[in-house]
């Protein structure tokens, strides 16, 4: 290993340049004068010893939950072999054998806080077999797992039981440990290629791969003799790789909240750890708090809240898992505690959003990725947000998150509220679908739902799952047209690679924006220009006019213009079950204890059909795309258990289309929606008119009187009238 270092630090300068910061990230472009200040001493990496009596304090009050779990993790492992399980499997991913870099921490902090010498054996046992381990993957060129936290808690059980190896043992423990973690690490052109299963993304993913092992090696091998100037370089480049991954991550959340990708399950899950990570390692090495320098974090906050519907569900946004729809709220009830940690006392603000999401949030992880994280808080960040009063929010009744394109709409926070995603603009690409103009409403379960659900391999993602068809737009369909790929491809099981269908949806992930807003007391309106997501070949105009009147109507006027009139239209409205067509432009869907009725208004001549049931659930381009029936031995590394059934209600089962009844260039498509529980009865009886200036609907509803009138003769606008 030694021999080749001098390369390595050459092509790490290459590979990892310097930081791109900004305001938000800590510290100073270019400046590495805080590493004058890096403990030579250890501990280090996440605690000193100055701050073990307020971990034993913590361990033994408001994170007695923690300690205890750790405590029979290390008490269960002692005087047993540690055995590593089938060591050359072909990935570490959702194996046992991954943990061990937990448990060492585990057994590294009972030592820590108990002083029982059956801890410090316990974690020196689980060190010296797990480095053989990871060596004899790094042999064999195998990864770890997906994630690096279980190589940055064996990292620490390392620097924790520093003081108390002999002289023999600081050398043979580290000199190995030190090896086989650079062997996990390195890679990149002119080192290795990446492993198979291995995480080697950059700062605007989660940051939780390979890439960031250098900074937690050098600040453990800090000036410790086995390669100093290397260590220096890595902790330089691990330095520079968090502030490019903070300024990122900053300029996502914006003004209003947000995160690195606009999936839950990615931006809400592990991701926030990379930051964490940072704030206390930095402060455990330099002394220095830059918890204000991250300071954006508070807005994860605005966005857990906002994108939470009742029993802890999802809009299921993206590359989610259409199975449960739950959120991850295990890993944000950790989240929040941590935000509420770092920021409470001195924004006291974000408490009261706090209190509202830990009362919803209220089951943590029975392990957290870092699993000592909570022992760290010098607070009780529970207690910090109890004395708060949990008040429901006020205010505005929608919210726009501008860099993750989506508007959140809801009449409140209760379970038989109104709950309302548009899609339109944004920035992350990953994980995001060709889903401009799309709309997910919730009450009593999903009304209009985003279809579909993330198999891994299958053909269902990238060929049915991520395309315009899966979602509540419009499609416009040229013969001919060659769709962009997506990631992912067929599974082993009876697949293969196929041309990508030809939908008749989108060809550009972000291409909308949203043209015009308003928020009353009666209604949200938003106008979202769709037209360059489409190929420019095929569409001239296709915009979006959306009118939520509060709290369960909605009103949804596409202009869409094509290049030629033989290019089919479709409206598409996706749900769960069966929907019921009536008198030929209405149609009503019933499940999950709530109800939709959907009228076309316009086009008049319009042809309302549905598709979907056994067999024909994930239609397009002439065929059904279903998600693969397979076993984890199939997959080989995925988790099958997040994967429904073809029949499982929340995939959709059907979907129903509108389309003119002559073809022509430019249309119009209107509808009217109404949402309730399964005692909604009838729509509002509507009043459709145009002339050459406009068209549009009058309705009573709710007491109220409403005419909304659309300008035919531009691209969008509208008049709302209401009393």
């Amino acid at each position: 290993m030694n021999r080749i270092f001098p390369a390595i630090v050459f092509l790490m300068a290459v590979l990892l340049p310097q930081s791109l910061c900004s305001a938000e990230a800590p510290l100073k472009e270019n400046d590495y004068s805080w590493m004058e200040d890096i403990r030579t001493g250890h501990p280090r990496l996440f605690l000193t010893k100055d701050d073990i009596p307020q971990i034993r304090k913590a361990a033994f009050s408001f994170e007695r939950r923690t300690y205890d779990a750790m405590k029979k993790r290390a008490d269960d492992l002692i005087g047993k072999p540690i055995v590593f399980e089938d060591p050359l499997t072909p990935t570490g991913e959702g194996k046992p054998n991954r943990l061990y870099g937990n448990y060492a921490a585990d057994a590294a902090m009972m030592w820590l806080i108990t002083q029982n010498p059956k801890y410090l054996t316990l974690a020196k046992d689980i060190l010296r077999e797990l480095t053989k381990y990871y060596q004899l993957r790094v042999d064999n060129d195998l990864n770890i797992e997906w994630y690096a936290l279980s190589q940055i808690c064996a990292l620490c059980a390392y620097d924790w039981i520093y003081n108390d190896l002999p002289a023999y043992e600081k050398i043979s423990f580290g000199k190995a440990l030190y090896e086989a973690m650079c062997g996990i690490a390195w890679h990149g052109p002119g080192i290795r290629k990446a492993r198979f299963r291995e995480n080697v993304s950059d700062h605007q993913s989660g940051c939780y791969g390979v890439a960031v092992l250098p900074w937690y090696i050098g600040l453990t091998f800090w000036k410790e003799g086995f390669d100093d100037a290397f260590c220096e370089q890595m902790v330089r480049n691990g330095y520079d790789l968090h502030q490019k991954m903070t300024a990122f991550r900053a300029e996502m959340l914006g003004e209003k909240g947000g995160g690195a990708s606009g999936v839950p399950w990615y931006c809400l899950g592990v991701y926030p750890y990379a930051e964490y990570d940072f704030i206390y390692t930095f402060n455990s090495a330099t002394g220095r708090d830059v918890s204000e320098d991250l300071s954006y974090m508070m807005g994860y906050l605005n966005y857990m809240d906002w994108i939470r519907l009742p029993d802890n569900k999802e809009y299921g946004f993206g590359d989610a898992s259409h199975f449960t729809c739950v959120l991850p709220h295990q890993y944000m009830n950790g989240h929040v505690c941590e935000i509420a940690n770092f920021y409470g006392k001195k924004h006291p603000e974000i408490l009261p959003v706090a209190a509202r999401l830990l009362s919803k949030f209220t089951v943590p992880r029975a392990m957290d990725p870092i699993p000592f994280i909570r022992l760290l808080h010098k607070v009780n960040p529970m207690e910090e947000v109890e004395e708060t009063v949990s008040a429901e929010p006020t205010g505005s009744k929608a919210m726009y998150f501008d860099t993750m394109g989506q508007l959140y709409m809801r009449s409140g926070v209760e379970d038989d509220d109104t709950y309302v995603l548009f899609v339109s603009g944004g920035v992350p690409k990953q994980h995001k679908h060709y889903d401009n103009n799309n709309f997910i409403i919730y009450k009593h379960g999903y009304r209009a739902l985003d279809s579909g659900t993330r198999p891994e391999p299958g053909w269902h993602l990238p060929y049915y799952y991520c395309r315009t068809v899966a979602h509540n737009c419009v499609t416009i369909h040229m013969p001919g047209e060659e769709l962009p790929k997506y990631w992912g491809g067929p599974s082993a099981v009876e697949e293969k690679d196929l041309p990508m269908p030809n939908d008749g949806g989108q060809n550009d992930l972000l291409a909308s924006e949203i043209v015009a807003f308003e928020e009353t007391d009666d209604y949200v309106y938003v106008a979202s220009d769709a037209t360059k997501a489409y190929h420019e070949d095929k569409a001239d105009l296709v915009v979006r006019e959306f009118i939520w009147c509060v709290p369960d109507v909605f009103v949804v006027f596409d202009r869409v213009v094509s290049d030629k009139a033989e290019y089919s239209k479709r409206w598409l409205y996706h749900t769960a079950d069966e929907p019921d067509i009536k008198g030929g432009m209405e149609f009503t869907e019933k499940s999950q204890g709530g109800k939709s009725i959907c009228r076309t208004l316009f086009p008049n001549d319009a042809v309302v059909e549905k598709i979907g049931g056994p067999g024909k659930q994930f239609w397009s381009d002439g065929r059904n795309w279903p998600i693969p029936e397979m076993t984890p031995e199939d997959y080989g590394y995925a988790n099958r258990a997040n994967v429904p059934s073809n029949e499982h209600p929340l995939v959709g089962q059907w979907r129903v289309e509108v389309k003119p009844g002559t073809e022509r260039e430019n249309d119009m498509f209107m509808h009217i929606i109404q949402v309730g529980d399964e005692s909604l009865r009838a729509l509002p009886k509507t009043r459709t008119f145009e002339d050459a200036e406009t068209v549009g609907v009058e309705f009573k509803y709710a007491g109220k009187k409403y005419r909304i009138a659309f300008d035919r003769n531009a691209s969008y606008g509208c008049d709302i009238n209401v009393n």
